[in-house]
């Protein structure tokens, strides 16, 4: 019996020793090679640079405007203007929009409002000082302002209830004389009160204009900077004739005490600040002892000092920054008599509250031990 004879496919050759068998397909992922030269990692380069470049002029700008901004804050407040500085208008002198102000500038937008100290844009002894002056004459300004408002006001009530209480008896003649004798008093008042407002006005434009004039044109720093806080006696004085109320006249005189103690950081950072205590016994006036105090090469912050025992004292000089010098002026008159006749001389309006007066008198003695590095006692002269 013969064999079976294969068949094959029709690419078979004859005679072909090999079966015919499927082609195997290849698992492995075609290899694919990328050309490129060095032209897109150059350009890349040439971008980062660029950005910097670009990054650079931007910070550089942004410094440059912030400074521009705070220049315009300070030249506001420096003016003395009681206007109100708006965003608008700082946007639009700065050159930037409402919008830019808001978004990158808004860390200066208190300034601007006035509810932060101007004194934390400016850097340097003398920008300091001028700063601080001319919130002096601010201060002052406003100050007297309010109690020229309030005390024609208490005029104006007093007139009114005069006339009240006397339009039943008076004839129309008698209210006529009554009422024009109340306007001239009510005037005479106004313009003590606005004299003395203008003499205390004159005086702080006059120190402003003295640290103006001692700018050297170069732009160093003068050699004598002095900055005068004062604690407005008088005025407590005026109000406790009013009021007979002794214990309002010792907080309010705390008040201005722990607003002055709070304004001594401002000047950490300065070199030779030298604090000058004026131990104020109301035998001489401290404005005179201020204007005549000098010092070379240091910045004196002269403070008028009207307490009297080692405790008080003390719990002020805690608050000093220890670096700062500190120096005590103690005015002398070795009679009780000359004492209580400069007394009377200085505060002849709207004397002193008797205890005041007599605590100035029985003051502690001041020693080196309570942390004074010089105390100096010196004598009055009849009419300082």
């Amino acid at each position: 019996m013969s064999e079976p004879t294969p068949i094959t496919g029709p690419n078979s050759k004859k005679g072909s020793k090999a079966p015919n068998k499927p082609a195997k397909v290849s698992s492995k992922p075609a290899k694919v090679t990328t050309i490129s030269n060095g032209r897109d990692s150059v350009a890349g380069a040439n971008q980062s640079a660029v950005d910097a470049v670009l990054q650079d002029a931007m910070t550089n700008e942004d410094l440059g405007r912030r400074q521009v901004i705070k220049n315009i804050i300070v030249s506001h407040f420096l003016s003395g203007t009681p206007k109100k500085l708006k965003l608008v208008e700082v946007a639009n002198r700065a050159g930037i929009t409402r919008q830019a102000l808001d978004r990158y500038y808004s860390d200066l937008k208190p300034y601007i409002a006035g509810k932060k100290d101007v004194t934390d844009l400016v850097d340097g002894t003398q920008a300091k000082a001028r700063v601080e002056t001319q919130a002096t004459i601010n201060a002052v300004d406003a100050k007297w302002k309010t109690k020229l408002e309030q005390v024609q006001i208490e005029q104006d009530k007093e007139v009114s209830k005069a006339i009240s209480s006397h339009i039943t008896t008076l004839m129309n003649g008698d209210i006529a004389i009554f009422e024009s004798n109340q306007l001239r008093k009510s005037l005479e008042k106004q313009t003590l009160h606005a004299a003395e407002l203008k003499k205390k006005v004159d005086l702080l434009e006059l120190k402003l204009a003295s640290s103006y004039a001692s700018v050297a044109p170069t732009g160093a720093a003068s050699k004598q900077d002095k900055v005068i806080y004062d604690v407005d006696i008088e005025q407590l004085c005026v109000h406790y004739q009013r009021t007979r109320s002794f214990d309002a006249f010792e907080d309010a005189k705390t008040m201005e005490l722990k607003s002055i103690r709070e304004k001594f950081a401002r000047f950490e950072t300065m070199p030779n600040v030298h604090v000058v205590l004026f131990a104020d016994r109301y035998i001489c006036r401290f404005n005179q002892f201020a204007e005549n105090y000098c010092a070379v090469g240091e910045t004196s912050l002269i403070i008028r000092l009207p307490l009297f025992m080692r405790v008080e004292i003390a719990n002020f000089l805690k608050h000093i920054p220890a670096n700062f010098k500190k120096s005590l002026y103690v005015p002398y008159l070795p009679l009780e008599v000359e004492r209580k006749a400069q007394r009377v001389f200085n505060f002849k309006q709207n004397p002193l509250p008797t205890e005041e007066a007599m605590a100035a008198d029985g003051a502690d003695t001041p020693k080196m031990e309570w942390g004074f590095d010089q105390i100096v006692t010196f004598k009055i002269r009849q009419g300082d």
